[in-house]
């Protein structure tokens, strides 16, 4: 077997585990839902009138946002900035589409991955103090 395939064999492993890891916590989610639907059938509210943050592209993230936030980026809920950030980049690093081939099933998971993983980052570092996120990141030489 050559380097390239045993390369691109690890990395297609890594998006197949982040993926699987991922999609188990969506199903968790959706039957949580799904069973506190049954048993308390409670009228929906009308639309939520808050706007998003300026900037944001995303709608403001919810209690139980953030917990898919923290299990997707396998973060505790009391993670620091750092931890946020060290798993944020773990996890696109590995899972990178530019990795595999255009067009393969395995590119269209990793950038299903990483469309999952900017939202989570968003909702867990949206309450951060913009400073810090801002200067957290540099490394002094």
């Amino acid at each position: 077997m050559s380097t390239g395939k045993r390369a691109y064999d690890v990395l297609r492993g890594y998006v197949n585990r982040e993926w699987e890891r991922i999609h188990g916590v969506e199903l968790s989610d959706a039957e949580r839902e799904l069973s506190d639907a049954l048993d308390a059938p409670a009228p929906r509210p009308a639309a939520n009138a808050a706007s998003p943050a300026s900037g944001s592209t995303f709608p403001p993230a919810t209690v139980s946002d953030t917990d898919w936030a923290c299990q997707v980026m396998g973060v505790g809920t009391e993670a620091t900035f750092a931890d946020i950030r060290k798993s944020f980049d773990r996890i696109i690093k590995r899972t990178d589409p530019a990795n595999f081939p255009e067009g393969s099933a395995e590119a269209k998971q990793a950038e299903e991955i990483h469309r999952r993983v900017h939202r989570a980052y968003a909702i867990l570092t949206e309450g951060m103090d913009a400073t810090e996120k801002r200067f957290r990141s540099l490394e002094i030489d």
